[in-house]
């Protein structure tokens, strides 16, 4: 019998204690120590697994590992904000702070994108049909029956 994986959490509680005296500390040497050994992992994983899980892709970085570098930096921006006596765990804090950033990012370039598309190469394209309905009393399935005896 096959004993199953456990998977490795990447931002347990040492993380968020971590954070924790990553605010309460003014040296900056304490502070580049406890975030490059506890806390850096953390939130590279965490934008790593948003990033993929939401597909977040209209970026205009061409490579994916330089979104992440964006995000953690606007999460070290705000990690001072985080406070424990809140009610949130750190994961869910930061993690909707990362979703929130990726979903302003995100709508931001897909509608730079659009915006920037030539919509008169789109009409005029030979393998898509963009014609629209004439007749709006035909159902759905008719419209589709008539496409489909169209393409036959």
């Amino acid at each position: 019998m096959k004993k199953k994986r456990e998977k490795r959490r990447y931002f347990t509680q040492e993380t968020e204690d971590a954070i924790v005296r990553y605010n309460s500390t003014s040296d900056v040497i304490e502070k580049n120590q406890i975030y490059e050994e506890e806390i850096h992992y953390a939130f590279f994983k965490l934008t790593q697994n948003i990033i993929h899980t939401f597909k977040f892709y209209h970026t205009e970085v061409e490579n994916l590992e330089h979104l992440q570098h964006e995000i953690i930096i606007f999460l070290l921006s705000k990690i001072h904000l985080f406070n424990p006596h809140n009610g949130a765990k750190a994961y869910s804090y930061f993690g909707t702070i990362v979703k929130r950033w990726l979903i302003l990012y995100n709508d931001k370039n897909y509608n730079k994108k659009i915006a920037s598309s030539p919509v008169d190469d789109l009409i005029h394209d030979e393998k898509h049909s963009y014609v629209l309905e004439t007749n709006p009393q035909k159902d759905k399935l008719s419209n589709f029956i008539d496409l489909y005896v169209e393409y036959v």
